[in-house]
């Protein structure tokens, strides 16, 4: 009996942590390895990219954060993540309404490309 309840503790610990990636992972991550997962979803250079560090929003598994281009499109994104290993970002690009922008050249990456929607 003692070993089952050891064994339930120690699993919702483990769970507990695994799911609060998100929250750990914004403590983590630089300015510049968000870029580099903007740069890598949009083929926009890093040094043509600016982080709205203001917006960076984590929840248990995801973090959500803005990034402007020069031209001041803005691109909301959001990245998964876990313990050890994270997702790419996946980042739309918004118009002056606030909404998501059709995707075009300018704003496709490789899975709205694999998706036919470019």
């Amino acid at each position: 009996m003692r070993f089952a309840i050891k064994a339930l503790l120690i699993s919702g610990v483990a769970l507990m942590f695994f799911n609060a990636c998100g929250h750990l992972k914004k403590q983590m991550v630089s300015d510049e390895d968000y870029l580099k997962k903007v740069s890598r979803a949009t083929g926009i250079a890093t040094e043509d990219l600016k982080l709205n560090k203001k917006s960076i929003n984590s929840g248990m598994t995801e973090v959500e954060f803005d990034v402007y281009d020069k031209r001041g499109n803005k691109y909301q994104c959001y990245f998964t993540t876990s313990t050890i290993v994270d997702s790419d970002a996946l980042c739309t690009k918004m118009n002056k309404k606030g909404k998501a922008s059709p995707a075009n050249k300018g704003n496709c990456n490789e899975l709205l490309r694999k998706a036919g929607k470019c």
